[in-house]
């Protein structure tokens, strides 16, 4: 009988919150720039709803800005009977503005028990948008099968790369790259799993700037612009930012600066050589290029918590085995 482990449901339900809640192409208003994807977890438990008198926090909940619930997912390890209460509370708490009426609950099963959950659901009268089969790699490579899609068809699609052997990595980086290195981050860095809530507070939260969503700008040198990330706490002040560049050029320092003197968080990381705290702004640059941009950063005299190189493989994984300490110099 086919399960999934803790770290792999954990894997997974960042995954999903990251390439799902929205989709990548999915544009305004089909997903509302208003709308806020929040992750339970062990670590930051955020959002409930209410259980049998108790609370219950889902493994994603969407938020709009009004504050008001409207979609809620459950990534499952196994199945069985007590998960029925919280699925219909979920399924209750959630809006039902789907095509069909459905309510926006999506359930998340590993591959081989879609069938079997289908049934519970349908068993109990539970009113749902889509059923999912999941299924996590050693590698961490995560798959998303649809099984059934009630609400939304353009909803009813895979994520599901080839084996990584057979994954290349892209010999040019596009914005499709850059944007998979953003949603990389959203997943696996900001936060860090496991990290806790002393350096990364339950009211913060990672605003992401794509193509299709724009969301937090700052003040940049010929006004206002959008960093790749913005992490802002409850009063909306930009705490941590972060730039995705697919190339490295002296063009860009004054964003960069930018970026660093508008990030209000400082000494989390420290530069080795001096000794001073830097300014909670990383920089992302394809692999190679790293000791480059770090090179500009010094001579520029920018504040930067580090710089970090990456890989995008043809499929969109991302790597990223270089990671280059603080600078703090000028």
């Amino acid at each position: 009988m086919t399960t999934l482990a803790p770290d792999q449901h954990d894997r997974a339900v960042r995954f999903i919150a990251a390439n799902r809640f929205p989709f990548p192409d999915q544009p305004h208003p089909s997903w509302p720039l208003h709308y806020r994807t929040w992750v339970n977890s062990g670590t930051h438990p955020r959002i409930a709803i209410e259980v049998d008198g108790a609370p219950h926090h889902p493994d994603i909940v969407i938020v709009d800005g009004d504050g008001r619930l409207r979609e809620i997912a459950e990534v499952e390890t196994d199945l069985s009977p007590a998960m029925i209460p919280r699925w219909r509370a979920a399924s209750l708490a959630a809006d039902d503005t789907t095509e069909t009426g459905d309510r926006h609950l999506l359930i998340y099963v590993p591959q081989g028990r879609e069938a079997e959950a289908q049934a519970m659901l349908e068993g109990a009268g539970i009113s749902y948008h889509a059923l999912r089969g999941i299924r996590v790699e050693e590698d961490g490579t995560v798959h998303v099968l649809p099984h059934l899609t009630l609400g939304n068809t353009k909803d009813h699609r895979p994520d599901s790369p080839p084996p990584a052997s057979q994954d290349p990595v892209r010999a040019t980086l596009d914005e499709d790259a850059r944007e998979a290195v953003i949603r990389f981050l959203l997943a696996e860095r900001f936060p860090f799993p496991g990290e806790g809530t002393e350096k990364w507070g339950l009211d913060l939260y990672c605003l992401t700037n794509t193509r299709l969503h724009a969301r937090r700008a700052i003040p940049g040198p010929s006004g206002e612009f959008h960093p790749s990330i913005v992490v802002v706490d409850a009063q909306d002040r930009p705490c941590k930012i972060a730039m995705v560049e697919t190339e490295v050029s002296p063009a860009r320092l004054p964003l960069w600066r930018a970026c660093s003197e508008a990030a209000v968080y400082e000494g989390h990381y420290t530069d080795p050589d001096t000794g001073r705290p830097a300014k909670h702004f990383l920089l992302y640059v394809p692999l190679g290029q790293e000791e480059t941009a770090r090179a500009l950063l010094i001579d520029a005299g920018i504040s930067c918590a580090g710089v970090r190189g990456y890989e995008v493989t043809e499929a969109l994984r991302v790597r990223m085995p270089a990671i280059l300490p603080p600078v703090v110099r000028g």
